[in-house]
């Protein structure tokens, strides 16, 4: 194998990489907005408050579907980008670089909706805990 060729391999591991990641945050958003995902310590936004209680939990997990379901959408278009990048006959050099950066802004994308829903989960959480 030319290094062209463990280029697009490389790009093409990468992408669907992201596009899983992608799938996987968008069935969690739709699991939280439906209300079908179930108190637990591996997905959703979990906190001190949302794991003690169903009523923090709930309305947590709906305030963040939204920003989740974003996140997810950036994450399969950076990968599908990625893995389109793999069929260009591009320098080695050029398609690792485009790669990179492609990689490195769907990463930030995805964290920073990630992080947007966290903090209105928690809002929803405190909120509905404070309502009587």
């Amino acid at each position: 194998m030319n290094s062209n060729e463990v280029g697009s391999v490389v790009l093409v591991v990468i992408g669907v990489v992201m596009v899983s990641a992608g799938v996987l945050m968008i069935w969690l958003g739709r699991k939280s907005r439906n209300g079908t995902l179930n108190r637990n310590h591996i997905a959703g936004v979990r906190t001190g408050l949302t794991l003690s209680s169903d009523v923090a939990w709930y309305p947590a997990q709906r305030a963040a579907a939204r920003s989740t379901g974003i996140a997810g959408w950036g994450s399969i278009v950076t990968g599908a980008t990625t893995v389109a990048l793999s069929l260009f006959s591009l320098p080695f050099s050029t398609r690792m670089l485009l790669a990179l950066c492609l990689t490195l802004g769907g990463a930030a994308w995805l964290l920073g909706w990630a992080i947007a829903g966290a903090f209105a989960a928690r809002r929803a959480a405190r909120d509905a805990v404070d309502t009587p």
